[in-house]
């Protein structure tokens, strides 16, 4: 059987090792080394190639690792995928129907949009946006929500007092879930928005299982919306929950003005 260099009608010369030295991607050793090929009778070629580096295979490994974790989160990501935990007034709104009435509305418009434009899972930013009934909290949180996945990062939108009747519904000898598979999904998911957190009943396993979510939330993108400001928050979800929610990297924010759920009475645009 003829070989590679006899079928093309070429014939290696020589190897010359130039030196050995370790790669900076991969962490081997490197042998770099000059081939020179005869392509014609009296013609030759040279060529230096470096031997031993695993750049590309560890790449591939990395990148086939990568693959795999985003379809096992995508998994756990899914049973929070239905519309019936979005409330039927979010589900179509933009961040354009976001039409601000006052100062703090306009600003809070503003770092909605700029958590959306900066958002990398590397730096975890977090926002409590808190402040009276309808003045767009869950709007901007569902929209920011939205963005980010437009971007290919993973979100999950739920209200906490839907959140624990989900949670509840898996203790059924019926369910097809697990509350370990849902706190996973929290967990794991790249921004989660726990929308009207204070609104839950008030009880020793709701307290519990806050504390659970919101301390597995710790270094991850969060955003909390609540109708109570930070001083009510305290004595609903307790000192050690409140200090998971408020911690260093979460920015507390004050949404103010007229209820605009109310507004369509008056012809005013309404916000959730």
């Amino acid at each position: 059987m003829k070989t590679l260099n006899q079928a093309m009608g070429t014939q290696t010369i020589q190897n010359i090792t130039l030196g050995k030295e370790t790669c900076d991607g991969c962490g081997e050793e490197v042998e770099i080394r000059k081939t020179i090929v005869e392509i014609i009778p009296g013609r030759t070629r040279e060529a230096t190639g470096r031997i031993g580096c695993k750049c590309e295979e560890k790449q591939l490994a990395a990148e086939t690792l990568a693959a795999a974790e985003r379809i096992k989160k995508q998994k756990l990501i899914s049973v929070f995928e239905t519309h019936s935990l979005v409330p039927p007034e979010l589900q179509k709104v933009t961040m354009k129907d976001y039409q601000p009435q006052n100062e703090k509305q306009a600003v809070a418009k503003k770092k909605a949009i700029e958590f959306v434009h900066g958002f990398d899972v590397k730096q975890p930013h977090n926002l409590l946006l808190y402040g009276p009934y309808g003045t767009g909290k869950s709007h901007l949180a569902y929209c920011m929500s939205k963005g980010i996945m437009v971007g290919g990062h993973s979100s999950i939108f739920i209200s906490v007092p839907k959140l624990f009747r989900k949670l509840k519904s898996t203790y059924s000898n019926d369910s097809e879930i697990t509350e370990d598979i849902l706190i996973t999904a929290l967990e794991t998911v790249d921004l989660l928005i726990l929308d009207d957190i204070g609104a839950e009943s008030e009880s020793k396993w709701t307290r519990e299982k806050v504390f659970d979510i919101v301390d597995s939330r710790q270094g991850k993108h969060t955003i909390y919306t609540s109708n109570y400001s930070p001083k009510s928050l305290i004595a609903k979800l307790g000192e050690r929950n409140f200090s998971r929610v408020l911690n260093k990297d979460t920015e507390p924010f004050e949404i103010d003005g007229d209820n605009h759920r109310l507004s369509k009475f008056i012809g005013g645009q309404q916000h959730a």
